[in-house]
């Protein structure tokens, strides 16, 4: 008779559970960041449309721009951003002011926004630059953002599942009726990859909540065959009803994505072999 027979059959079947949810927390634990939002987001910068020096009068430009170069790098992140929705009055010498739509990466996120800047070149009054200012923010006019991270040096094994996840937040007092739209696509080089749960692109507003509470985005899908680098698409735009943006005085997120990350799909079988074979050890010990 050994050790382990003296240990009454409540405490052996507490150790059971324990050592199986060991098993399968180690199963999971697996399934390890292949991306992670820390280094996702990097590098910190932004684009939106400059403004024309030395304006006078009131023009709106919804150009989509992309600056030159067009990406930057940190690591195996490649971003590319573009914006497009510019306000801009102004009266040469003595004042310029412009709203226009910006793309931003920023610590641990993505941010697509809006910023009104005002540069006081003179002299002018509190009564006019009121009415300048309400030219402006009062200017209906679409909004439009696009990026794409591309992240190298991957290795994806062909056919195994893969799970991106990131949230969704939108900006205090605009509702999802102010977006036109708001999508997130997976790109293989140019090619969209299809994911489990969803078609060449994944429409976000059907996920989106209004509200400070972030929305939990997933996404499956199995890799193709050699796979080394990947891309993640996020593009949104606004309405042309600047009624529905709220009110702005300087800075003004629309959509905040974080919280990125992706990983492979532990496998069910594999858990449950773990745990059947624990089993089998266990019964064994007892005979």
């Amino acid at each position: 008779m050994n050790a382990y027979t003296y240990i009454h059959t409540p405490v052996r079947r507490f150790l059971a559970r324990l050592a199986l949810v060991s098993i399968m927390t180690a199963s999971i634990a697996q399934a390890q960041n292949l991306i992670s939002s820390a280094e996702f987001f990097d590098p910190d910068f932004e684009v939106r449309r400059p403004g024309v020096a030395n304006f006078t009068g009131l023009t709106v430009d919804t150009a989509l721009y992309t600056p030159d170069p067009a990406s930057q790098t940190a690591g195996n992140v490649a971003w590319s951003h573009s914006a497009g929705g510019l306000v801009q009055a102004g009266i040469e010498g003595i004042v310029d002011q412009q709203l226009a739509a910006y793309t931003r990466t920023q610590a641990d996120s993505l941010i697509f926004g809006r910023e009104l800047q005002t540069s006081l070149l003179g002299v002018i009054s509190d009564e006019d630059l009121t009415d300048l200012t309400n030219d402006v923010v009062g200017a209906s006019v679409i909004n439009t953002w696009f990026t794409t991270a591309t992240v190298a040096n991957l290795n994806l094994s062909q056919g195994v599942l893969y799970s991106v996840n990131f949230e969704v937040t939108m900006g205090d007092g605009i509702g999802l009726n102010a977006l036109s739209y708001a999508n997130f696509t997976l790109l293989n080089g140019e090619t969209p990859i299809q994911g489990v749960n969803m078609a060449q692109t994944l429409n976000l507003l059907d996920f989106i909540t209004v509200g400070p509470d972030a929305s939990n985005i997933e996404v499956q899908f199995y890799a193709p065959g050699g796979l080394t680098d990947i891309g993640f698409e996020f593009e949104a735009a606004t309405v042309a009803d600047v009624n529905l943006l709220g009110g702005i005085t300087d800075n003004q997120t629309v959509l905040e994505f974080t919280n990125f990350s992706v990983a492979p799909v532990p496998e069910a079988g594999s858990m449950i072999l773990s745990a059947l074979g624990f089993i089998f050890i266990l019964r064994r010990r007892r005979l």
